[in-house]
């Protein structure tokens, strides 16, 4: 009995312990461990401003106030600052969803480095000389929309000697020709520009803006002659159906009405005061003021690369039990339209992106200001009376038909406006569908009315899309149309039938 014991251990468990030893040492990794990498501060800086505001669980004010601090901190870096300036200036003509939002962290920065916020103001000015001198004008409204939200660190009167500038130039061509488009162009590049300088962190320059909106009032609300030839509902030889309303005189309205209500404009997000104490606010009311670049309206203006007529406002989400989309008395529909429509006709190169922008536009406004995403029709009937009931989805779904159904064309292929629905589509089916069945049943009660142009382009788009999600669509509620109209030659039933 020893010698057995004496050969397997014994009562010592010599064998077992050697046992043990090799798997305690296998529970030790031997494999050499990665040296961690933390990345640049120009890259780490470029992907923050390339992301900010895109997530709605981040706080926006949060991944200002980071971007603000890695730039002031990094000041030393020359390859740093030239990536955050060019980066800045880039976004705004890019990504014009973001403009209030880049502003936000130039603003910050400004106290702490006001020769990096000059910097900022100096590239944007050598850009809008350049806009303005090749007549490319969305890019101009966006610059001068991005100084706009800088007001606050502007002296003087700061943007505005650059708005009175244009309206000398827009009253120029209107006096030539009452058929000039380019300074209808002009005029409504003044109205988008005022509600950012309003909700920016200036104060007091609101009789700025009423005399500016008393100047273009003259140009804005004359109708203009050329409007019949883009009215999408000129009616069947019958009386107009439906009256055009032109976006432009639309705008100015609505900007009177709120210079009267006081300039509330609660669709326009706020960055820059999310989060700011009040010695924050003091700090940057007494930061160095810088002066706006010198930048010199070109007489006569050059017309750009596409010829222009006037813009019709145009949604398929009227006459609604509820307003899933800003009323046309409200400056919320001009404002989210015209940075929709800009995001959408920008970013050409990359339907998915520009599908993605859409869906999360709520993230790019102010906060609470629709319900929640893929809230149901029926369910608007249960939100607060003090809320708004706008869809972010149906928001999106009105920019892209506007552009789809423009007359006599859009800035870019058809193809492109049909990809776009279909990756929204593909990207949150439950929120844009439901959004897109009740566009297509307005569109299709007023086929009588519509445009026959028109017509043939929303007939090619609903094939294109059916195409994509296995024909799937209620036929049966046409079904019922067809047979009975379309003995009659009516259009509904005809266009079903060519469907």
């Amino acid at each position: 009995m020893a010698d057995y014991d004496r050969r397997n251990g014994g009562g010592r468990g010599g064998y077992n312990n050697r046992k043990r030893r090799y798997r305690d040492d296998d529970d030790y990794d031997r494999r050499p461990q990665r040296r961690r990498y933390e990345d640049p501060a120009h890259i780490k800086v470029r992907k923050l401003l390339l992301g900010i505001a895109e997530s709605p669980v981040n706080k926006t004010e949060d991944e200002i106030s980071s971007i603000a601090k890695i730039v002031v901190d990094g000041y030393g870096d020359e390859q740093l600052r030239t990536t955050f300036v060019e980066l800045t200036v880039q976004l705004v003509v890019e990504q014009p969803l973001k403009i209030p939002f880049v502003a936000a962290i130039v603003l910050i920065l400004n106290p702490q480095k006001p020769e990096l916020a000059e910097e900022v103001l100096t590239e944007a000015g050598r850009l809008i000389r350049d806009y303005l001198e090749a007549g490319q004008w969305r890019e101009v409204k966006l610059v001068l929309r991005f100084l706009g939200c800088l007001q606050g660190l502007l002296e003087g009167d700061g943007v505005f000697t650059i708005l009175e500038e244009l309206f000398s130039r827009a009253a120029d061509l209107q006096t030539a020709s009452s058929e000039d488009s380019l300074g209808l162009e002009l005029v409504k590049i003044i109205l988008m520009t005022i509600p950012y300088i309003l909700a920016s962190s200036a104060t007091g320059f609101e009789e700025h803006a009423s005399a500016l909106l008393e100047k273009t009032d003259i140009i804005a609300s004359t109708p203009h002659p050329l409007v019949t030839l883009v009215d999408p509902y000129p009616g069947w030889g019958d009386e107009e159906v439906k009256e055009p309303q032109s976006a432009i005189g639309l705008l100015q309205k609505q900007l009177q009405a709120e210079s009267t209500s006081g300039w509330y404009l609660r669709c326009l997000p706020r960055p820059w005061k999310l989060g700011a104490d009040a010695d924050d606010t003091k700090e940057s009311a007494a930061a160095v003021k810088h002066t706006l670049p010198l930048v010199s309206v070109p007489s006569p203006v050059s017309p750009g690369p596409r010829p222009r007529l006037p813009e019709i406002y145009f949604s398929v989400y009227a006459d609604q039990d509820f307003e899933t989309v800003p009323s046309v008395e409200d400056v919320a529909s001009s404002i989210l339209r015209d940075s929709l429509v800009d995001t959408i006709n920008v970013l050409d190169f990359n339907r998915n992106a520009t599908a993605k922008f859409l869906i999360e536009l709520d993230c790019y406004f102010a906060p609470n200001l629709f319900v929640k995403r893929a809230t149901p029709f029926d369910r608007l009937k249960d939100v607060a009376a003090d809320s708004t009931t706008w869809k972010p989805e149906d928001v999106a779904v009105d920019a892209v038909f506007s552009q789809l159904l423009q007359l006599p064309n859009p800035e870019h292929k058809l193809v492109y406006y049909h990809s776009v629905l279909i990756e929204a589509c593909k990207i949150a089916p439950a929120a844009i569908a439901p959004s897109l069945g009740r566009a297509i049943r307005y569109l299709y009660r007023n086929l009588d009315a519509m445009d026959g142009d028109l017509v043939h382009k929303f007939m090619d788009w609903f094939s294109h899309h059916l195409s994509n999600f296995g024909f799937t669509w209620k036929w049966t509620e046409w079904y019922v149309f067809k047979t009975v109209l379309l003995k009659q030659a009516d259009p509904e039933a005809g266009w079903t039938t060519l469907t």
